[in-house]
């Protein structure tokens, strides 16, 4: 079972449907520009459709496909508007990838927690100089 918690109400599916499968391409297509977009900055190149691409255009799409993923049992509203911006992007990129390699086996709830380091107790600080 996946399930989603948006303003304290849970949704689940049982399963990933052959639509999630189906209607993912234009969000998997998004992805790609997304990191190849990001690829590009990293090397101080700019790609000749950079212009083209708005982040709200780039969510839309996205959060459309979330939103299928999970059966419309929400709107793309409900997830602009509860969803925790720090997993947003990266939720669905997971997502997506589980899906188009069928790994969804490793899905398990939505939002996803960030990974913590545990801070430096304060008897062993590094002193300052």
């Amino acid at each position: 079972m996946i399930t989603c918690t948006l303003n304290n109400q849970k949704y689940s599916i049982d399963f990933v449907s052959g639509r999630a499968l189906r209607e993912m391409e234009p969000a998997a297509k998004m992805y790609g520009r997304i990191v190849a977009l990001s690829n590009a900055a990293l090397k101080g190149e700019t790609p000749a459709d950079a212009g083209e691409l708005s982040i709200a255009d780039a969510m839309d799409v996205m959060i459309r496909w979330f939103c299928i993923l999970f059966g419309n049992q929400f709107t793309p509203d409900d997830v602009l508007d509860h969803y925790p911006v720090d997993r947003l992007m990266h939720d669905i990129a997971l997502a997506l990838m589980a899906v188009q390699t069928q790994t969804t086996g490793i899905l398990n709830e939505f939002p996803t927690k960030a990974a913590r380091t545990e801070a430096t107790p304060e008897s062993e600080e590094i002193p300052q100089f």
